[in-house]
C-alpha cells in the first residue's frame, strides 16, 4: 500500500474490459514515469482475472471496487438496461468513496485529477461533485468520436443525390463504414445509445484525451479542437516508450498460450507468417470459422491464429491435422510480440483500435475483417485514408468466404506487399515522431502533467 502522506495525484478510472484496460494503464505509466502519483481503480473480477501483477513503474497504487454486478445469481437474466445501471451505481459509488477515503487519509493533499474513460461519462460528475479536474479518455480513433457526436446530435442525413455521407473534416462515408451494433441483435438500441455516449463528454470535460496521434487524423483532430479541450496523447502502447521502464505492465485478462509459438515464428522466413486475431470479444457462428479456417489453408501461407478456448469447438474439425505444416493455433498471446517479429508478413484483424494502432507501430500492413462497433469504421481508415491494407467484402449472407479471405491475404503479402509495407511504415515513422520529445503527444502528455501538478480545487 502506498504511503498516505505522499498523495496520489491522479486517479484513473478504465472501463472494465480487455481493450479498454492497458491504453488506460499506458497512459497511467506515461503520468508515473513524468512525477505524478497514480491511483488505478480496477473492479474486484478484472483484478481476479489479471495474468500478472502490476509495477510501481506504472501505478503508485491500485484501488479495487464493486462493478455491480457480483453476487447476482444469474446475469443471463438480466436486462441490459439493469445490468448498466448497476455498473453506474457501483462506479458511482466506488470511486467516490475513493476520491473521500484518500483526502481523509493525506494529511498533506487530496486527489487533484480525475481519468475515467469515455464509455462511463457519468463519472464527470462524480470528479466534478469532489473538485477534481476531470479529463476523459476515449479509447477509439478520433474519426470513430466524431462519427458518435455526429449520431448523438442526429446530424447523418446521406447527400441528397446519393448514399454518401458528408460529415465536417471526415472523408466520405457509405451506411456500410459507420459503427454498427447490430451484432447485438436484441439491445441494438440500448447498445448503440450506450457507445455514442462516449462523445457526450467532449464538450463538458475538463480534457477529452483520445488515443490517437495528431497526423493521423489531422483534419477531424483540429476540426474537434477548434470546439473543445481535445488533445491527442497515442498511440497508447507502449512500442516507442522503452527508456522509461523497460518491461512494461500489460493487463491481460486470459490466459496466455505457452511461448512454443515464438519458436515457431523463430524458424520461419521474414515476411512469411499471417498472424490472424479477432480481440477478446468477437463471436463468430461456425459457418464463418470454417471459411476463415479454410482461407488461410487455401492462401498457403504460414500462420498463427489466435482463437480463444470458447471459440475452438467451432474449428473444422480436421482442420489442425490437415494444416499442421502450416499453421498453428493459439488461445491467447501478446499481440505486440508477434507482431514485432520479421516473420509477420500481415495481420488479419477484427480492426480493433489497439490491434491497429500496434500495427501501425510496428510497421505491419493489414486485412481487416470488421465486425461491430467502431471496426467498420476503422476498417474505411485502413484501406482508404492510410492505405495500409484492405478490407474483406461479405456476400449475401453477410459471410466473408474462403475465397474473398485467400484473394485478401494475397494482395497484403503478394501482389500490392510494398506499396503497403511503405505506406505502414510511413505511419510507423509519424508515430514515433508524436511520442518523441517534442512531437504532439509527447507535448500534450507533458502538459497534462504539469497541469496536474499545479491544479487546485
Amino acid at each position: 500500500m502506498p504511503d498516505m502522506e505522499t498523495p496520489t495525484d491522479v486517479i484513473a478510472v478504465p472501463f472494465p474490459y480487455q481493450g479498454h484496460l492497458n491504453p488506460m494503464l499506458h497512459f497511467c505509466s506515461s503520468l508515473s514515469a513524468r512525477g505524478l502519483k497514480v491511483t488505478l481503480v480496477l473492479t474486484h473480477a478484472v483484478a481476479k482475472s489479471m495474468q500478472s501483477t502490476l509495477s510501481q513503474a506504472s501505478i503508485h497504487t491500485l484501488d479495487l471496487i464493486s462493478d455491480g454486478n457480483e453476487g447476482v445469481a444469474d446475469l443471463s437474466r438480466s436486462t441490459f438496461q439493469e445490468y448498466q445501471a448497476r455498473r453506474r451505481a457501483a462506479f458511482s459509488d466506488g470511486v467516490a468513496a475513493i476520491i473521500e477515503k484518500q483526502k481523509a487519509a493525506s494529511s498533506v493533499g487530496s486527489p487533484k485529477v480525475l481519468v475515467h474513460d469515455a464509455l462511463m461519462p457519468w463519472l464527470l460528475e462524480v470528479g466534478k461533485a469532489d473538485g477534481l479536474f476531470v479529463a476523459t479518455l476515449f479509447t477509439q480513433p478520433a474519426s470513430v468520436c466524431a462519427v458518435y457526436y455526429h449520431m448523438l446530435h442526429g446530424h447523418l442525413a446521406p447527400a441528397s443525390d446519393s448514399k454518401l455521407l458528408r460529415l465536417p473534416s471526415l472523408p466520405e462515408l457509405e451506411f456500410a463504414d459507420l459503427p454498427s451494433f447490430s451484432y447485438f441483435a436484441d439491445v441494438v438500441q440500448q447498445v448503440t445509445e450506450f457507445n455514442i455516449n462516449q462523445a457526450s463528454n467532449m464538450p463538458k470535460a475538463d480534457c477529452f484525451l483520445i488515443n490517437t496521434f495528431h497526423s493521423l487524423e489531422k483534419q477531424v483532430v483540429d476540426w474537434m479542437a477548434e470546439k473543445w479541450a481535445v488533445k491527442c496523447v497515442g498511440p497508447l502502447v507502449p512500442i516507442f516508450h522503452k527508456t522509461l521502464h523497460e518491461k512494461h505492465d500489460r493487463i491481460d485478462l486470459f490466459e496466455l498460450d505457452s511461448e512454443s509459438y515464438l519458436k515457431w515464428l523463430d524458424i520461419r522466413e521474414p515476411k512469411s507468417v499471417v498472424y490472424v486475431s479477432f480481440g477478446s470479444v468477437v463471436v463468430m457462428s461456425e459457418e464463418q470459422m470454417e471459411e476463415i479456417a479454410w482461407g488461410l489453408a487455401q492462401s498457403n501461407k504460414y500462420f498463427i491464429w489466435v482463437v480463444r478456448e470458447s471459440e475452438l469447438v467451432k474449428l473444422p474439425k480436421d482442420f489442425k491435422l490437415k494444416t499442421s505444416e502450416k499453421g498453428i493455433i493459439v488461445k491467447w498471446c501478446p499481440q505486440v510480440e508477434v507482431l514485432s517479429h520479421e516473420a509477420v508478413a500481415c495481420f488479419m484483424t477484427h480492426c480493433g483500435w489497439n490491434s491497429i494502432l500496434e500495427a501501425l507501430c510496428l510497421g505491419v500492413p493489414m486485412v481487416g475483417m470488421p465486425q461491430m462497433s467502431d471496426q467498420p469504421t476503422n476498417a474505411k481508415l485502413i484501406e482508404d485514408v492510410w492505405k495500409v491494407g484492405v478490407r474483406v467484402k461479405v456476400n449475401a449472407e453477410g459471410i466473408t468466404t474462403r475465397q474473398e479471405i485467400k484473394g485478401c491475404i494475397k494482395q497484403v503479402t503478394g501482389v500490392r506487399a510494398e506499396e503497403f509495407r511503405r505506406n505502414v511504415i510511413k505511419w510507423r515513422e509519424l508515430a514515433k515522431e508524436a511520442t518523441s520529445e517534442g512531437g504532439s503527444s509527447y507535448e500534450n502528455i507533458k502538459d497534462f502533467v504539469a497541469f496536474a501538478k499545479s491544479y487546485s480545487d
